[in-house]
Parts: C-alpha cells; structure tokens; sequence
C-alpha cells in the first residue's frame, strides 16, 4: 500500500513524456550511408519529446513545463530550443532553452500575464542542433482563467461624525483555490478620514475583515464615494466603491 500511494504521487507530479510524432533532426536524417536501429531511426539523429498530457497555466501564474530529447546512437550534439505560436500573453522563460549533450531533457518556466489569451493552443517547438537537420514538434498547452476574488460592500453607506469611527465589515468572496493574502486600502479618502489599522489585510483562507474608519474632529463634511482596492499577492486587483457620510458632532 505505502508502494502504490508512492506510485500515485509520481504519476500526479512528474509530467509524462512522449514522442507525439515530431519530425526528426541532426545530421543523420536522409543519410542513407547510416545505419537504422529497431525503432527505425538512423544513427546520428534525435527526435524531441513534450508531455502527453497538455500543460495548463492559469492567467497571472506561471508553471513549469519539460522538453525532452530522444537520442539515436552516436548523437551527442548541444539542441537549442525555439518555440513559435505562442498565444497572446504567454512567454517562455528562458526564451531559447539549451538542452546540453549528455541531458535528456530542458526546464521552461510558462509564464501566462493577466490578460492572457484562454483556450487550449499548439506551440510549434523547433529544436536546432550544431549541425544536421531540425526536429520539431507540438507542445500543447492550455490557458484556463486564474483563481479570483470579488469584494462585497456594506449593504447601506456607513455613517460617522467628526471625532468618532465605525466599524466597517467587507466580504470577500474566493473561488476555491484562491488562497493567497489580500491587502485592502481605500483610496481618496478625505481630509481628516482614516482607518484603522492603516493596512487592512484579508488573510487567506477568511471570508471577511473588519476595519475601523476614523473621522478626525476637522475631518470633511459630506457625502463620500471612495474606491475600495483589494491588492492580492499575485494577480489582478479587485475593487468596489465604498459609500460612507461624515456629518457634524453636534
């Protein structure tokens, strides 16, 4: 049993290789002077290798994806990695990965920025050797939306006089994997108006926070309409607009 579960975090977390029917490169390729092995491919060849299940980054994250080589007997040669097609809003990093006579495979970080292109998308990736031929193949990948959060606002606008604070309470609603910290700040806020503390923080896994809002005894008079930013470690911000009166300590 200890075995099996092993087993299963492997499948879960190492990405599996396969061919996926690249083309082959290196100098080998329509030699007819070389020798084939039993796979069919001639010596002095390699073919490259992606994940057979597709790699999927959500928008505003990055995730790791791998670039194997298949070598064919008597090629030792460094392959420099190109990749083309990527959907808007996605890089590569590094942008043309070495795979190092002696590796089997490359690292690349998959890097989807806030706006990202969504849906699923065949990278062409082209691996150059120091002579011979090209190899190419299609890397699959998927874009899917990132985990996200949305502010609620006080059902009615707050009100407070000068000298005195209220308490104030926002909801934030996460999807399920939105797990990361969430710094929230009013932004505009009139002269003598405050909160307390300074830096509001929602922490992760709470589903609201509560914060003082202190009007000084000068503090502007009036109807306010602010807007209320929520900041999340990675990502793209949040926000809403917070409604609240300052009226005059009789």
């Amino acid at each position: 049993m200890k075995c099996f579960s092993k087993f299963l975090c492997v499948i879960a977390f190492t990405p599996i290789l396969g061919c996926n029917e690249g083309t082959t490169g290196g100098p080998g390729v329509g030699d007819p002077k070389l020798n084939k092995s039993v796979t069919g491919r001639a010596d002095d060849t390699f073919n490259l290798s992606v994940p057979l299940v597709q790699t999927s980054v959500q928008q505003g994250n990055q995730t790791e994806g791998i670039i194997g080589i298949n070598r064919a007997k008597n090629f030792d040669s460094d392959v420099t990695l190109e990749f083309k097609n990527l959907p808007a809003g996605v890089t590569i990093q590094p942008e043309r990965p070495i795979i190092k006579h002696g590796d089997s495979d490359s690292k690349i970080l998959l890097i989807a920025n806030d706006s990202a292109a969504k849906g699923e998308f065949k990278i062409q990736v082209t691996g150059h050797p120091k002579q011979g031929a090209d190899a190419k193949i299609e890397f699959r990948i998927a874009v899917t939306d990132q985990d996200s959060f949305s502010l609620n606002m006080p059902l009615l606008s707050t009100s407070l006089k000068q000298g005195e604070s209220e308490l104030v309470s926002i909801k934030v609603n996460r999807d399920k994997a939105f797990m990361q910290d969430i710094t929230l700040s009013l932004i505009d806020l009139p002269t003598g108006v405050t909160t307390e503390p300074v830096s509001i923080v929602n922490r992760s896994g709470e589903s609201k926070t509560e914060f003082k809002l202190v009007a000084a005894k000068d503090a502007s008079l009036g109807r306010f309409a602010v807007k209320l930013n929520g900041h999340p470690t990675t990502g793209a911000d949040a926000s809403k607009e917070f409604n609240f009166v300052v009226s005059k300590d009789e």
